[in-house]
């Protein structure tokens, strides 16, 4: 009797424990940068470092009145999604990188978030990214944000490749900015 007790106990915890776990929900973060080549940094050398200081890791969040949040992450960490796709279109852009360059420039993500709001019939997406590129040429530096926000409504329920469609779209206009900004090319020397 006793051990039976203790097996429906252990029983009711692991579908307890399976029943409050949900499935691991991902997104596809894939920015293309499309800014073209040109030498605009001029063959400059620079160190160039990323980094995330989001608190989590997810980039869509879907709030529900009295239900828990569904929360999305990319396939693989942001940080890595931004190096791969800004490394080579600045490198196409003139810039070299080289680990003992005198220029530092880091990427430092703030914010990247895609935020819904679902009501019943309706629901509201709010957009925000936000990176901080600091930029040490040896005798200054300069810190320059590049923001992007945006807002969608529809009906009825968010649909998830809609969402990932938009923060790709956003994603890959806040990186070509920071490419073409005309302030980093002329600060770093």
């Amino acid at each position: 009797m006793k051990s039976s007790i203790i097996k429906l106990l252990l029983l009711s915890a692991t579908n307890l424990l399976f029943a409050c776990s949900a499935p691991i929900k991902q997104v596809i973060v894939s920015p293309e940068i499309n800014v073209g080549s040109s030498d605009a940094f001029q063959q400059k050398q620079v160190q160039l470092r990323f980094s995330d200081l989001r608190r989590s890791n997810h980039v869509v969040q879907i709030l529900r009145a009295g239900e828990a949040t569904q929360l999305y992450s990319p396939q693989q960490r942001i940080v890595d999604i931004v190096s791969t796709a800004l490394t080579p279109a600045l490198i196409a852009n003139g810039l070299k990188i080289q680990p003992l360059a005198v220029n530092q420039v880091d990427v430092i993500i703030d914010n990247a978030l895609v935020s819904v709001q679902q009501q019943l019939l309706k629901y509201s997406a709010s957009n925000q990214m936000s990176f901080r590129v600091i930029v040490n040429n040896g005798k200054n530096t300069l810190t320059k944000t590049f923001k992007i926000t945006g807002t969608s409504n529809g009906p009825l329920k968010a649909d998830l490749a809609v969402l990932e469609r938009d923060f790709n779209q956003q994603l890959t206009k806040l990186l070509s900015q920071i490419v073409q900004s005309e302030e980093l090319q002329q600060f770093i020397q």
